[in-house]
């Protein structure tokens, strides 16, 4: 006997992909409204989507038996955006020898560490900020989300590496936020004027510049204490270190992650008297 799905729109599957890809927010805020907690989506690619906002029903799963709930099989879709060696993408022993590499670099109070590094990048970004009138507050957060990426988790400290990194990057987080790559269609590369194309090329050059940072970390050049330099020096149970394939899409889908926009045009105004952020404990006023 089939399972039967919880309900959904009814309307094509075309027109649900669309809605999602272009007012993902909007449109997924008006199917729990009239569906409830838990409501299908139906795509034109693979079967449908059940999604969930209930807490309960949340960490139910992600608290389930891997055995029984495939994340990365259900992640397939996602492959060409994550990299099949994403966390995201696989399961039984291969998830957990690549999670047990990932633990160490992300520990707890290893982030911590990080703090001021944090700290610093987004004092300089609050500093920029226009005073006395409305601006777009997404697109600073974002910036800020990828400055503390590159530099902590990539070690970048060199000015014109970490430019030249930063600006491919970026390109790439202004493709794969559009949902529409979700679509498999969408990522074959037809020749030099389809979208597959672009994509592809895009994605390339960011390997090129996260390849050759790995051969330079694996050379001895810019050890240190941030995550990429502690993965290249990772080891598994039985000595093999992780590939430049696995390096990239453990930490450079990281870089390309960030809060997906609205649409909503959410803005901020900075009053004139909060020109000086609050310092070690210095009150600007």
């Amino acid at each position: 006997m089939s399972a039967t799905l919880p309900p959904g729109p009814s309307s094509n599957r075309w027109v649900q992909a669309i809605r999602y890809a272009y007012r993902p927010v909007p449109f997924l805020d008006e199917c729990a409204r009239r569906y409830g907690e838990t409501f299908s989506l139906r795509m034109p690619m693979g079967p449908p989507f059940v999604l969930f906002s209930n807490p309960t029903a949340i960490k139910e799963i992600l608290t389930g038996d891997d055995d029984a709930l495939h994340a990365g099989e259900a992640s397939a879709v996602l492959h060409p955006l994550l990299g099949a060696n994403s966390l995201l993408a696989v399961d039984g022993a291969r998830h957990t020898r690549e999670r047990r590499l990932m633990l160490p670099p992300f520990h707890g109070e290893r982030m911590l560490a990080y703090g001021e590094t944090m700290r610093d990048i987004t004092d300089a970004a609050i500093d920029a900020w226009p005073i006395g009138r409305a601006f777009p507050v997404q697109d600073e957060m974002q910036a800020i989300t990828l400055e503390v990426i590159l530099r902590t988790v990539f070690g970048l400290a060199e000015p014109e590496r970490l430019a030249l990194v930063r600006k491919r990057v970026r390109r790439l987080v202004g493709l794969v936020v559009n949902p529409i790559w979700l679509l498999p269609a969408m990522n074959k590369d037809y020749g030099r004027l389809s979208p597959g194309h672009r994509f592809a090329r895009v994605k390339r050059e960011v390997d090129e510049l996260l390849f050759a940072e790995f051969a330079r970390r694996r050379a001895g050049a810019g050890e240190g204490d941030d995550v990429l330099s502690m993965l290249v020096a990772a080891r598994d149970e039985d000595g093999q270190a992780m590939s430049d394939e696995e390096l990239r899409d453990q930490n450079g889908h990281a870089a390309a992650r960030r809060p997906r926009d609205d649409g909503d045009g959410t803005r901020v105004g900075r009053p004139s008297h909060h020109r000086e952020p609050r310092r070690a404990g210095v009150d600007p006023h």
